[in-house]
């Protein structure tokens, strides 16, 4: 079993202090005890609306200073994991921008036909009238709602719509896998257990062979967080091998790098490539934390 030495994480700490994002610079500091609350969300601010939603690269893959559910879902990630109340003003206001900008019978559009115009990754293009329905992020976001808004009646649309479609795939984008697992965390109950079972039958088909982990390939860590896990069980072995692989890709320089790329916008992807190291390194030294894979 392979641990990330002492120096190692001391590398990944420095990467960290001297390359990160400001959020996630804040975050990695509030994770280890040494921030607070208030620091991640001084950062957080930086890429908040005056409609309440969130952007500005919030999400690095692509450039848009304007809000949008995708970015806006992103800073809920940050924002549940500081435990805040449904009155604190960022969630208020990020709830009443996802209630806005949802549409009736058809969900939330990820990003607006504006990120055309703006540098991004090919997967982000909006091409009017060729989009097919996706949960990513429709069924994170109904798990923000159910957990932070008292308006019942809107919710129990959006929540059968995200559950139909689940009901109703064949292939499971490891994307739209996550956004349900939010939205089974965050739900609790019945939902949870439909959401967690739906999940457990198909993990043979999401998740990959070690041979495909450099070119995006899915990994084991990415459903099973911690040993708390539903999946942790059944991804036992694979998770090991996964853990050790996560040791070995770490850089000379204390950092991960990203497994995708654009190709295309290239001086816009070294920028965007440059934030996603920060922010996979923050994730990466958690996750082997929590796996006891660091050395003490």
């Amino acid at each position: 079993m392979k641990k990330l030495t002492k120096a190692q994480f001391e590398k990944a700490c420095s990467y960290i202090e001297n390359e990160a994002r400001g959020i996630d610079r804040a975050f990695f500091k509030y994770w280890k005890g040494e921030g607070n609350e208030e620091q991640v969300l001084n950062e957080l601010e930086k890429y908040r609306n005056e409609d309440g939603g969130f952007g500005h690269s919030l999400e690095p893959d692509f450039r848009l200073e304007e809000s949008s559910p995708m970015a806006t879902s992103v800073a809920f990630q940050y924002l549940t994991k500081l435990g805040l109340p449904k009155n604190h003003p960022f969630i208020k206001k990020g709830i009443e921008y996802f209630q806005d900008t949802y549409r009736v019978g058809e969900g939330w559009e990820a990003v607006p036909e504006a990120v055309n115009d703006v540098p991004h990754a090919p997967w982000w293009s909006v091409h009017p009238g060729e989009q097919k329905y996706s949960a990513n992020p429709d069924a994170e976001i109904v798990g923000y709602l159910l957990a932070f808004s008292d308006d019942k009646e809107p919710k129990s649309e959006m929540l059968m719509k995200v559950m139909d479609h689940l009901s109703d795939l064949n292939e499971y984008e490891i994307h739209e896998v996550l956004c349900y697992l939010r939205l089974a965390d965050l739900a609790g109950g019945d939902i949870k257990e439909v959401i967690t079972d739906k999940v457990h039958k198909q993990l043979p088909y999401i998740v990959d062979r070690p041979e495909k982990w450099d070119s995006y390939g899915v990994q084991p860590v990415v459903l099973v967080e911690s040993d708390e896990s539903p999946f942790v069980d059944e991804l036992n072995q694979e998770l090991l091998v996964n853990l050790d692989y996560i040791v070995d890709q770490q850089n000379e320089d204390g950092s991960w790098e990203p497994t995708w790329e654009w190709g295309q916008y290239e001086k816009d992807w070294e920028q965007a490539k440059r934030e996603w190291k920060g922010s996979l390194t923050v994730q990466q030294i958690i996750t082997l934390s929590k796996f006891d894979r660091i050395e003490k």
